[in-house]
């Protein structure tokens, strides 16, 4: 009794993008570190509002593994969302490079874009499942419109033959 269950294996660039992903969460989160201590340090009375701040960046940090690891699982829904963060991170970086701000954020939005890059590669797709699509119920045809009362006059794809 052989129990026959198809196993996808995860294609190499996808794996290569989820690695990528977490990478840019890291090194964002090294490039905020300092910014972090110093306002915190300089918080004074506002160290609630400091720290709000740091469990945002927290949050976001983990909304970008979340989403890399579901993408990782085969989630067409999870490398759409990370294509629209990285398409962003994209302009945000050309932004950066015309205003003469080139800094080391930068590695981070060329790991990002090459993340979702990779996750789109052909050898990616098929990891990633089609949604079925749903039959759509046909829809009358305009005939015209009557020119009293000013309704559509249709033409129902069965009625089409049988009223002559």
């Amino acid at each position: 009794m052989e129990q026959h269950t198809e196993s996808r294996m995860r294609p190499r660039v996808v794996t290569i993008a989820v690695a990528l992903w977490w990478a840019s969460v890291i090194i964002s989160l090294v490039a905020a570190a300092p910014g972090i201590v110093v306002s915190m340090r300089e918080a004074g009375g506002a160290i609630i509002g400091a720290s709000l701040g740091l469990l945002f960046v927290l949050a976001w940090s983990a909304l970008f593994v979340w989403l890399a690891t579901r993408m990782g699982r085969g989630s067409g829904n999870a490398r759409l969302w990370l294509a629209i963060i990285a398409g962003l991170t994209a302009c945000s970086a050309v932004v950066t490079i015309v205003t003469g701000g080139a800094d080391w954020g930068l590695v981070d939005a060329v790991c990002i874009v090459v993340a979702a890059v990779l996750s789109y590669l052909p050898s990616a797709r098929p990891f990633f499942p089609r949604e079925e699509r749903r039959p759509r119920a046909a829809e009358p045809r305009t005939v015209g419109w009557d020119p009293t009362t000013g309704e559509r006059i249709v033409e129902t794809p069965s009625a089409g033959a049988d009223a002559r």
